[in-house]
């Protein structure tokens, strides 16, 4: 049985954290879409906006291929909603058609908290994050908060502002495993 967890949330809101310490603890394949996207960033020079998102865009094609080659995964990205029609983020359509379980992960955070744990991170230069303004960013991350939870799968939540109970939240996503709603 083909099972994913996906760990969705605003960016910095700690997705990649909390998703490395359920592949850990749950002994799952782990696949961030960062991870292909600056591999890609390692062999391009990123010239422009357009061109990061035309990398963005190969690197979910990475991303989903890895993913649909793993039984037991966690997944983290900045992912799209089902049906938003903004480019930003990883495309979730086919999310429910690979696995027959799913566990949706999200990372509860404030969109003024992401913003400044945002503007606070340090992660490769192709990202251009440098480039970022203050004001819009904060705008997309209000935005952006209505993303989730996508709706793939059954709901964890976690709230990321406070100090994490790995404990519970693995026993949360088991027992979100094993129902089947």
């Amino acid at each position: 049985m083909k099972i994913g967890v996906i760990v969705t949330g605003l960016p910095a809101s700690g997705k990649t954290t909390i998703a490395r310490e359920i592949a850990k603890h749950l002994g799952f394949d782990l696949h961030d879409k960062d991870d292909f996207l600056e591999k890609l960033y390692e062999c391009f020079e990123v010239r422009s906006h357009d061109h990061r998102k035309q990398l963005s865009r190969q690197s979910d094609h990475a991303f989903k291929d890895a993913a649909m080659r793993s039984e037991s995964v966690v997944l983290v990205s900045h992912w799209r909603s089902l049906g938003d029609s903004d480019e930003s983020g990883t495309p979730s359509d086919w999310l429910d058609q690979e696995y027959e379980r799913i566990v949706e992960v999200v990372c509860q955070c404030s969109p003024k908290v992401a913003l400044k744990r945002f503007l606070a991170r340090t992660r490769h230069p192709g990202h251009l994050d440098s480039q970022s303004d203050a004001d819009e960013l904060a705008q997309r991350m209000a935005t952006w908060s209505h993303r989730f939870p996508l709706g793939v799968g059954n709901l964890v939540e976690v709230q990321t502002e406070h100090p994490l109970n790995i404990s519970s939240l693995i026993e949360d996503i088991r027992v979100a495993l094993c129902d089947d709603r």
